[in-house]
């Protein structure tokens, strides 16, 4: 397998093209997601892997060079992983790749929103609240509870701070202490996003992730980007934000979760 300079990493887009893929693909392309990718050929890849530094691991194309790719993960990606990844692979592909690796099946569901219900938030704010861009208030909002956690999610989809402050966005709910929920961009590509979502586990069930959700769906539809909302189809909580800002679910698919 031959490792590609991010100038060349699109060739290999043909084979990321899963909607869920290409969102991931067209980021690291873009340079905006950190990854490191391999191919079996420059000229005409039938195999990629891409590996993003922490999590996930994407294996697509044929799944004919098992041998190359296992040697690949233990050489290059297995050393420096920590915790659980996700596998993002075939079942073919995970079988011939990691046949003595434990590995469970678990589904996801891929929305896309067009804003169509995110207008209205600012009413429904409760009192003692706001919701503020964090490019626009880094100042104030490093004076507050749970910063430190909003800037751990955000380096975790990219190079780093800068880079995010340079081509990324975010919106966080809090009061005159405390960041309680916040929801920003991530595989950050031309005219497309992801999300990255979160509320402290004391303040949920309280709407925030909706309104944070809303106001960042706002600001999307204001730039012509469209935004993505990927998770596990078992979390309830998620989905249920996912369609109360109007997303429409565009996608089903299943990873391999493993350990490292």
């Amino acid at each position: 397998m031959i490792v590609l300079p991010l100038r060349e990493v699109h060739r290999v887009r043909h084979l990321f093209s899963a909607a869920h893929l290409a969102l991931v693909i067209d980021a690291i392309a873009a340079g905006n997601t950190p990854a490191r990718v391999w191919a079996d050929d420059l000229v005409t890849p039938q195999t990629a892997v891409a590996w993003d530094g922490a999590h996930c691991v994407y294996l697509v194309g044929a799944p004919r060079h098992g041998e190359a790719c296992r040697e690949l993960f233990e050489r290059e990606i297995a050393p420096g992983g920590w915790g659980i990844f996700k596998l993002y692979a075939s079942e073919a592909a995970a079988g011939a790749v990691f046949p003595g690796y434990p590995l469970r099946r678990r589904d996801r569901l891929l929305y896309r929103g067009d804003g169509a219900a995110a207008a209205g938030w600012r009413q429904r704010v409760p009192p003692g609240f706001e919701v503020s861009a964090i490019c626009d208030r880094l100042p104030e909002l490093r004076m507050l509870g749970n910063f430190a956690a909003v800037t751990a999610e955000i380096r975790s989809g990219w190079t780093s701070m800068t880079d995010f402050l340079r081509a990324g966005f975010g919106y966080c709910a809090h009061d005159t202490g405390t960041i309680v929920c916040w929801c920003t961009a991530e595989y950050v590509s031309d005219g497309r996003c992801g999300i990255g979502i979160e509320t402290v586990a004391a303040r949920r069930g309280r709407g925030l992730a909706t309104l944070t959700g809303g106001a960042f769906a706002e600001h999307c539809t204001a730039r012509g980007i469209v935004p993505h909302w990927d998770c596990w189809s078992d979390n309830l909580a998620s989905v249920a934000v996912a369609e109360k800002l109007g997303f429409r679910k565009i996608e089903a698919y299943s990873v391999f979760v493993g350990s490292f």
